[in-house]
This record gives C-alpha cells, sequence and structure tokens, in this order.
C-alpha cells in the first residue's frame, strides 16, 4: 500500500457527520484531525465556525452547502442524506478514517480505502431512540407510521453500510455492545479524548461556587435539558445552563429566575463555569458522554443518569452520583441528597487523566497504521 515518502505515514482522509454545533463529537474529530495535522476532513454538512473551532477549517470540505436555510432544517433532508454521503467524492487514500452516529461511515474514497470507523453510536433514531425521536418529531398514528418506515429503512442501509467498516473503533463497552448487536461487528474500545491541559482545576478545587451547571446541544429528547430545568424550578439552587439549540425557547419559558443561560461559550469562557461549579447536571443517556470527563479534569464532581456511557465513568462516592431516571423529579432529589464537600478535586482529576487526549491520539495512530500496513 502507498505510504507518504515524506512522512512515512499513510494518507488519511477524515470524514465527519454534522459540524452544526460544537459537541462532544466534534472534539473526538477535533483529536483524530490533530493527530493527522495533513488530512482533509469532510462532513456531510459543516458550519464555518464550528470548523474553525475545531482548528480545521481551512482543510473541510462541506458535502453540502452550508446555508443558514440548510443549517436550520436539515434533519428534515434525512432520507436522502445517506445518498449524498455515498455520492461525495473524496480524495484518494490510504485509510479512511470516520467519525461517525449517524451516517459518516458511509463515505467511501475513489480507490476504496480501509475505513477505520470512530463509532460514537449507531444511528439513534433508528437503533435506540426511535421511540423517543417519533414522539418528538411525529406526533399522531400517521405521521408515527411514516417515522416507523422510515426508521426501519434506515436500520437495513445502516447494518449494510457497517459491513463495509474495515475496523471499527469505540469509546465505551456501551457502544461496543451495540455495534455487536446492531452490525454483529466487534469493536476495539479505544477511549475518548479529554484535554486534561485545557480542562484542571481551579487553583482553590475544594472551594466552589454556589450553582450547578449543564452544558452540551439544547435539543429534546435527546439531553433531557427540559427536565433539568424543571428539576431547578422547584428547588433554591441555581443552574446555569451553557450551550446553544433548538430547544433554547422551550427551556427559557420553563425556566425560574434560579435558572440562568450563558447561551455557547468558548472553552475559555466554559472552563471557569466547569472549575467552580458544584457539579455537573447530566440526564442525558449518552453513549459516552465527553463532558462529565472534562468536568472530573477540572476536579469537580457530577450527578448523571446511570444507562448509557455514564456508569462507565461516574465513580459513585468518589467522582459524583448516578441516578436513575430521566426525570426532573430523580434530578431534583439527586441534588437534595448532594453534598459537594464529600469529593476530593484530586481523586477525581486522577481518574479523568485516564482518558487524557495524548493517549487517544497514541492509540488512534496505531489503529491507523495497523491497518494501512
Amino acid at each position: 500500500m502507498t505510504v507518504d515518502t515524506d512522512s512515512a505515514r499513510p494518507r488519511v482522509v477524515i470524514a465527519h457527520d454534522f459540524m452544526e454545533t460544537y459537541g462532544g463529537a466534534e472534539r473526538v474529530t477535533q483529536a483524530i484531525a490533530e493527530a493527522f495535522p495533513e488530512a482533509p476532513v469532510y462532513a456531510i454538512l459543516a458550519r464555518p465556525d464550528v470548523a474553525a473551532r475545531m482548528g480545521v477549517a481551512q482543510r473541510t470540505k462541506s458535502v453540502l452547502p452550508p446555508s443558514r436555510r440548510l443549517l436550520r432544517r436539515y434533519r428534515l433532508a434525512t432520507p436522502l442524506l445517506p445518498l449524498a454521503t455515498t455520492l461525495a467524492r473524496l480524495p484518494v487514500a490510504d485509510v479512511l478514517v470516520s467519525s461517525s452516529y449517524a451516517f459518516a461511515l458511509r463515505f467511501r474514497t475513489p480507490n476504496r480505502a480501509p475505513q477505520l470507523c470512530y463509532c460514537h453510536s449507531p444511528l439513534r433514531f433508528a437503533w435506540t431512540m426511535t421511540a423517543d425521536y417519533r414522539a418528538a418529531w411525529a406526533p399522531g398514528a400517521i405521521r408515527g407510521y411514516g417515522f416507523d418506515a422510515l426508521a426501519a429503512a434506515m436500520r437495513h442501509g445502516d447494518r449494510r453500510a457497517a459491513q463495509l467498516v474495515t475496523r471499527f473503533v469505540t469509546q465505551s463497552p456501551y457502544v461496543a455492545d451495540q455495534i455487536m448487536r446492531f452490525y454483529g461487528r466487534e469493536a476495539e474500545v479505544v477511549g475518548a479524548p479529554v484535554n486534561c491541559e485545557r480542562f484542571h482545576p481551579a487553583q482553590d478545587p475544594a472551594n466552589p461556587g454556589d450553582y450547578y451547571l449543564f452544558s452540551g446541544r439544547l435539543i429534546e429528547p435527546y439531553k433531557r435539558a427540559l427536565e433539568a430545568v424543571k428539576a431547578f424550578a422547584r428547588s433554591s439552587h441555581r443552574l446555569v445552563v451553557a450551550g446553544e439549540g433548538p430547544a433554547l425557547e422551550a427551556l427559557r419559558r420553563a425556566a425560574t429566575p434560579n435558572v440562568e443561560f450563558a447561551g455557547a461559550l468558548d472553552d475559555s469562557e466554559l472552563v471557569p463555569l466547569m472549575q467552580r461549579c458544584r457539579a455537573l447536571i447530566f440526564p442525558s443517556r449518552d453513549d459516552f458522554g465527553l463532558l462529565p470527563l472534562e468536568v472530573m479534569a477540572c476536579g469537580r464532581p457530577v450527578l448523571a443518569h446511570s444507562k448509557g456511557g455514564a456508569r462507565h465513568t461516574v465513580l459513585p462516592g468518589v467522582t459524583g452520583e448516578l441516578f436513575e431516571d430521566q426525570t426532573a423529579e430523580a434530578i431534583t432529589r439527586a441534588v437534595e441528597d448532594f453534598d459537594p464537600s464529600a469529593y476530593e478535586p484530586e481523586r477525581i482529576r486522577a481518574h479523568a487523566l485516564q482518558w487524557d487526549s495524548t493517549l487517544f491520539r497514541e492509540r488512534l495512530v496505531t489503529a491507523v497504521e495497523s491497518l494501512a500496513g
């Protein structure tokens, strides 16, 4: 197989789903791009400012034109997105590295280069969250029937596309189990990148502020942001909500004065909030959840939903606590029972260091070079 003689490393092309907002998947893709600084980056749809924040603006190609209208409504084009991905024209490569939670695993190079797929999750609305998305996007019997038909077709196509992936890697045993159940494929757990230099404790980590933090994409039903806001509506504790998304206006309507909206923040603004929070509120059933580990790297504990990837990263009594239900009532109970002084910032950070981004990049490069070998 041809290898770039200047660097003696494989020619890599990186593929990503949607650079619409800057979240956990974008942080992972950013780390992949840092591991391969010469690799072009392709996305189905890329917002220029998000690509810039990822540090890949000059080498990112958006398959679809990033118009404002399309960025707002691209989910309506879901039935056409697999075809758009399959028809995308990527350059020749030795290895294609895809960062996929939707359709990126369908990308192909002209020479059919072997693909290393970092799978954040099999397509959620088709496999694990069909009922949740149906309730939010297609209420009513007729629309629900059409949604179920679409989800079934997407499951079939997604499984077929997964068979063309050469090798799967992922962040947690939770997702590896999904990849085996839905795709019939094994996946190596390589973890996820936490920038432990950027995310670090405050100078006085034992003296947090008086607020709890919710951060992430403000999307329902996925992140359960509304349940967090409702929980604090019945509490005297402060909640700071960092992030933006289509659910923002509904959250504002449900909020009480003790809930503050900080908007979209870059890391220079977000890290101080993480360093000083009493705890992160994480009611989402994420397949992994990079955000809790970033907060732990800052020495702060996490209150997280017990299903999904958080059960592999949150250690009850050491780095935070887990609650069973994704409801306002369960969040309220977790907050009322929580004592931030019971957790040692040094132990919390030591736990997060297992996912340091330097280790992640080393594992990724080894996997790519093995595939190209």
